[in-house]
């Protein structure tokens, strides 16, 4: 079984292979004073679910944007499973096809979900992965990666609006049934699900625009992606566990 890791700026997902098959995924949050506890405890709960054990896994993998948990994650999983893990971005970058930037200066991030739409969808493509921040990353009809789009995250934008102006609350994350919002919560909602919506709409087009209005595949993951995605006029397809793959391909490459 192979164990991967994607240690983003609010949470950790991770999630076991065997072969190309994913038996299981969940995430704990990025903190640092309760990832040698939650993690493990995650882990142990996701073995058990699948009913594997951590015996069984003979590779680990992981990807991080948060450079003080990448030696605890990598710890608390060798601790487990007795394997070493190898790390995207140091000499471990797969079949990442790039000739804008070199390789060091890229997120490991970025370089797991352009090897996972290389490999999985027709190119070329915008990946949208929705997290602390909103990233639209883009493929050549190479596979090779162009560069990218980033901008403030849903729940950042939220928190910022709120700590920004004193007689606005804190919201919960949900679509509301009606772009024009009728009380305050319901106006922020929209603000924030609909205005990210309609940005990524916007942005792909500018993008296309800039590639000659070639055909592209758009692809959407990360957190807020499931709810953002169905109110974009876009079609975007939505793949929940896309950087999970694009970290099993890298793997799969390395151990060649």
């Amino acid at each position: 079984m192979l164990l991967v890791f994607d240690i983003g700026n609010t949470s950790i997902a991770f999630g076991g292979f065997d072969g190309a098959d994913l038996r299981f995924s969940s995430r704990v949050l990025s903190d640092p004073e309760k990832v040698q506890t939650d993690l493990p405890a995650a882990l142990s709960q996701a073995f058990d679910r699948c009913g594997a054990r951590a015996s069984d896994v003979d590779g680990v993998i992981l990807s991080s944007v948060v450079p003080a948990l990448t030696d605890a994650v990598a710890g608390i999983a060798e601790s487990l499973t007795g394997c070493r893990s190898l790390i995207v971005g140091e000499g471990c970058c797969g079949i990442f096809q790039t000739d804008v930037l070199p390789v060091r200066e890229i997120g490991a991030d970025l370089i797991a979900a352009s090897v996972a739409a290389a490999k999985k969808y027709p190119l070329p493509c915008i990946v949208a992965d929705l997290g602390t921040a909103t990233k639209l990353i883009v493929l050549n009809s190479a596979g090779a990666f162009l560069g990218c789009t980033i901008a403030p995250g849903v729940r950042l934008a939220a928190r910022a609006l709120t700590r920004g102006a004193a007689l606005l609350p804190d919201i919960p994350f949900n679509v509301p049934p009606r772009v024009i919002g009728t009380d305050t919560v319901a106006c922020m909602q929209s603000g924030i699900v609909y205005g990210t919506a309609a940005m990524l709409d916007g942005m792909v087009q500018r993008i296309r625009t800039e590639l000659g209005n070639a055909p592209l595949t758009l692809v959407a993951t990360g957190g807020y992606s499931k709810e953002i995605v169905p109110c974009c006029k876009e079609p975007f397809v939505f793949d929940e566990a896309l950087l999970l793959d694009g970290l099993r391909f890298i793997y799969e490459d390395t151990a060649r």
